[in-house]
């Protein structure tokens, strides 16, 4: 960084340390690859993880990717051919229907949401008995728990939850910290939503 880049980095932090109600935890400048620039804003420091909301929508299509590439289910897999044990007579068309596309796109159609999971314990369950609103692909409507799905299908499929799966692959390599991901009462990361990383890991 040069001097004048310096100068205007320099700035910033001081403008977000002074901004009233930004609550900055801290600031990584990365430039062509390389962090040039990191502070932190007391009382957090290097180090500490970090909630990720939904930016781990992007390890949790990164682990279907890797899943798909290794041959364990394919994009236009119909999701309800992994979970057998959850269909019945009573599924409907629409739900068997679903595809591994249309989770990855949140055009599913599943109105089973987050505002749900307190009152259920198998949250794949009570997604094959929501009802499906629409067309799956016909519609984008955001819910996490499209995600959760994924997860819960890279689970079946491979034997290891999102972490393990992604741990040789992924986060060993790039040299990641320790990750930590919030699981559903059945022990399946939430996919969606509840990973915690180390920023520079981000």
């Amino acid at each position: 960084v040069d001097g004048q880049q310096g100068f205007f980095v320099f700035g910033l932090y001081r403008d977000l340390a002074a901004a009233k109600g930004a609550c900055v935890h801290g600031l990584i400048v990365a430039r062509h690859g390389r962090v040039v620039s990191e502070g932190w804003f007391a009382p957090f420091r290097p180090g500490v993880w970090h909630v990720t909301h939904s930016l781990c929508k992007s390890f949790t299509g990164t682990a279907v990717g890797l899943a798909v590439e290794e041959g364990f289910f394919g994009l236009d897999d119909k999701v309800s051919e992994y979970f057998p044990e959850y269909c019945t007579l009573l599924t409907g068309r629409r739900t068997r229907a679903i595809t591994v596309r249309h989770l990855l796109t949140m055009c599913s159609g599943i109105t089973f949401n987050e505002m749900g999971e307190a009152l259920e314990r198998d949250w794949v369950r009570a997604i094959f008995e929501s009802e499906i609103a629409f067309e799956p692909g016909t519609k984008f409507v955001y819910n996490s728990m499209n995600s959760y799905l994924l997860s819960a299908l890279v689970k079946k499929t491979t034997g290891q939850g999102l972490v393990e799966f992604l741990t040789p692959r992924i986060f060993e390599p790039l040299g990641f910290g320790p990750v930590g991901w919030e699981k559903c009462p059945c022990g399946i990361e939430k996919g969606g939503w509840g990973m915690y990383l180390d920023p520079e890991d981000m």
